[in-house]
């Protein structure tokens, strides 16, 4: 994995939400809350990170239902309390080699999933299906990546060089680049990388 150059924080709550406006979980929500706020769909699709309302308008979004740069330990989010602000964010190249090391995050439903290797690569050997069952939602995005095509960043973090890789935002794909296996070509991503990291209960 090559860091490539430093991010703020205002892009990495662009990339995040421009990833969940379009995802089957997330989307209807932030669909619902641009809408209750009067706030244009642009915000999210076509982010300006050198508008500073804009730029506190999408933290404040991913700060009400992710918990995103909240203090409170509490959030029913395993993002609220991360000290998001204490890491050093880094837009990275990664390839195979590194998405074979991608562990999700601590919950249940991922350490039984991957017999406790809670590695994307164990998941990926399974055949994973998708919503309603299709083994087709992971194959088109697994062919997506394997052809080099556009697909949102995921977000990754660790706590130091060489330590547990884990994915912050964008399980799913990171299954599929996993899927990819060799195939996968080189892709950016972005890290948020600090010792606080290792005290994260999801990590």
């Amino acid at each position: 994995m090559d860091l490539l150059l430093r991010v703020t924080l205002d892009e990495v709550v662009a990339v995040w939400l421009g990833a969940e406006a379009h995802s089957d979980r997330f989307g209807a929500l932030v669909g619902s809350l641009l809408q209750r706020d009067a706030l244009p769909a642009a915000l999210v699709t076509s982010p300006d990170l050198t508008d500073g309302q804009a730029n506190a308008a999408r933290l404040g979004l991913l700060r009400e239902y992710r918990g995103f740069d909240q203090a409170d330990t509490s959030f029913e989010s395993y993002i609220g309390g991360l000290p998001v602000r204490d890491l050093g964010w880094w837009r990275v190249r990664i390839d195979a080699a590194d998405v074979a090391r991608v562990h999700y995050i601590n919950w249940d439903y991922w350490v039984q999933a991957t017999g406790g290797t809670r590695l994307a690569a164990t998941f990926a050997s399974e055949q994973p299906t998708g919503p309603d069952g299709q083994e087709a939602f992971y194959t088109a995005l697994r062919d997506a990546f394997v052809a080099g095509a556009s697909v949102p960043e995921i977000i990754l973090v660790d706590s130091g060089p060489g330590t547990r890789l884990v994915v912050l935002e964008g399980h799913v794909r990171a299954t599929a680049m996993a899927m990819a296996g060799a195939s996968l070509k080189e892709r950016t991503a972005l890290l948020g990388r600090g010792e606080v990291v290792a005290q994260q209960w999801f990590y």
